[in-house]
């Protein structure tokens, strides 16, 4: 009982570690561009699945491995990331996140209240 209590608290480096290692036979016994691209696409597949990784993490991982297993190089994965949409939308995400942190839509909200009042005559 106190293994899978060990195992429930360190369930997600468990699911971690095991994904890579059961899936590394794919690209070992097969030796191809194919069969490497494969694993990392299931090993992806998994953790996004399971969310045993951050999905901000997991959605950067093809970055990382494409380039490291020679499936792509690595200005054409970053030319697939850093288009200038996806720039603005990490900006205007960032913009939201602080935002919300200090609370200014509720500032804003309450002084449109104020200035119009709550009971409008449109």
């Amino acid at each position: 009982m106190k293994l899978l209590n060990y195992a429930f608290v360190y369930r997600r480096f468990l699911l971690v570690v095991f994904t890579v290692l059961v899936l590394l036979p794919l690209p070992l016994i097969i030796r191809s561009k194919e069969a490497e691209c494969a694993y990392i696409l299931f090993v992806i597949a998994t953790f996004w699945i399971t969310e045993a990784l951050p999905l901000s993490i997991t959605a950067l991982l093809p970055g990382l491995m494409f380039p490291m297993f020679g499936i792509m190089s690595s200005t054409h994965v970053a030319s697939a990331y850093f288009k200038d949409f996806h720039l603005l939308l990490i900006g205007v995400i960032c913009l939201a996140t602080s935002i919300e942190k200090w609370n200014l839509h509720k500032r804003i909200a309450l002084r449109m209240v104020m200035m119009v009042g709550v009971n409008p005559a449109w």
